[in-house]
């Protein structure tokens, strides 16, 4: 029995957990689920509604510094969990290119049945050209080398503007399919009829002689045991991370308890900003990612006393 690969990659706040949320528990079949995270604190993995098998890997990306992590992950899922479909789920900064080299080679090597079948990227529409200036090859990768992508954050822009974007994009991956309506209006089994409808994915990976791992150009850092919060002070926390005494925030995340008790979600990049309830009991804690963060001041927004710093850990 082949076990089949679905990748779904993204830059940092694309949408990438709410797309794999409305996925798989409509597809088909035994799933399971490989969670990546460029911090050392899983956050993602606690957003997803749906039981099944995960495993979560920590601490940098699957395509560079944790790749024997990801290696193993995948086949002891296809070894012992033997399920039909494994998502995967990498950093919103790791390198699909790479990503897809080490399916392949896990694929040929290992004498397993398993197959790469979706290879999907979400773009954020509103960040597009923002981060092509910002990270030009190494945002790209991700666009170049997907089978179908699907676009996030329509909201306020222009439906000319949006065409532009989408004319820029097909210059980037003319292979790609690219479905231009707002996939989050659709239902779980409506996304699964476009997926179906696509060709099968065929390996083409581009030379990026210029691209520099995720490690070597973001930083990151986690805290936990956080202090209680005001509903105000989440609602105003971009405020917080737009200053630029604090570096350049390219990603906050994070579970948070009010004064009320009450558990919140937090997701910030610089153009989008939003939070919500958490109905289940889960663990407090935030990552960040960015370019010369000043963590021991970003460390004082989260924390009643500065103990042992987060990165030091």
């Amino acid at each position: 029995m082949s076990v089949y690969i679905n990748i779904i990659s993204g830059f940092l706040g694309c949408g990438k957990t709410t797309f794999l949320n409305k996925l798989i528990p409509v597809m088909q079949g035994k799933n399971s689920l490989i969670e990546n995270e460029f911090g050392n604190i899983g956050i993602d993995g606690d957003l997803i509604n749906h039981s099944l098998q995960i495993k979560e890997i920590y601490s940098g990306c699957i395509c560079c510094t944790v790749t024997e992590n990801f290696k193993k992950a995948l086949e002891e899922l296809a070894l012992e969990y033997i399920p039909d479909n494994i998502f995967i789920e990498p950093s919103g900064v790791s390198s699909l290119s790479d990503v897809l080299k080490i399916c392949n080679k896990v694929s040929s090597n290992s004498g397993l049945d398993i197959k790469i079948k979706n290879v999907i990227t979400i773009v954020d529409v509103s960040a597009f050209r923002d981060y092509c200036e910002n990270f030009g090859s190494f945002y790209l990768d991700q666009i170049q080398n997907a089978q179908m992508i699907f676009l996030s954050h329509f909201e306020n822009r222009m439906d000319s503007e949006i065409e532009d974007i989408i004319e820029e994009i097909s210059l980037v991956n003319s292979r790609a399919t690219i479905f231009k309506e707002p996939w989050i209006s659709l239902s779980g089994e409506e996304i699964i009829e476009i997926i179906n409808s696509m060709e099968a994915y065929e390996i083409q990976l581009r030379d990026r002689p210029d691209f520099i791992a995720a490690n070597k150009r973001f930083q990151t850092f986690c805290v936990d045991k956080l202090k209680a919060f005001t509903k105000e002070e989440i609602a105003t926390m971009p405020n917080f991370f737009n200053q630029k005494e604090f570096g350049f925030i390219v990603r906050a995340k994070g579970i948070i308890q009010l004064s009320t008790k009450e558990l919140v979600y937090f997701d910030y990049t610089p153009h989008h900003y939003h939070w919500e309830y958490l109905n289940a009991v889960k663990t407090t804690k935030v990552t960040v990612i960015g370019t010369n963060l000043q963590k021991t001041k970003i460390l004082r927004k989260f924390v009643s006393k500065l103990g042992v710093a987060p990165w030091a850990k």
